[in-house]
């Protein structure tokens, strides 16, 4: 049955389509835009995907990780680097007293201690 009405109306008389296009215009528009279920998930399911993709982007990757652990971690060592640059003079007398100072830190850390374990 299919087939032949396929066959009447546009190899017979083609004229029959056209007119039920303009007579039940509002349902001929329905079917062609396929309920609308195409720009519904274009716009529900894929535009959503797309803001959360950006916000996790800008958020996360470009905020957290560029920002906090790449740019962070790079930041804090040449923080460190810029604090630990005061003590590299060059002069041979600064280091030898820096070792002193720290021997003596040591021996006042652990001779209590060697002292209470006896």
């Amino acid at each position: 049955a299919g087939i032949a009405t396929a066959w009447y109306f546009y190899l017979v008389n083609p004229a029959i389509p056209a007119r039920l296009q303009q007579t039940f215009k509002g349902i001929y528009t329905v079917l062609e835009n396929k309920y609308y279920l195409d720009r519904f998930n274009e716009w529900f399911f894929a535009g959503g995907a797309r803001r959360l993709g950006s916000g996790l982007w800008k958020r996360g990757d470009q905020g957290l990780i560029d920002g906090l652990v790449v740019n962070g971690s790079a930041r804090l060592v040449g923080w460190f680097s810029r604090v630990l640059r005061q003590g590299q003079t060059g002069f041979l007398n600064h280091y030898a007293i820096a070792m002193i100072i720290g021997l003596a830190f040591l021996l006042f850390w652990f001779l209590p201690l060697l002292a209470s374990a006896q």
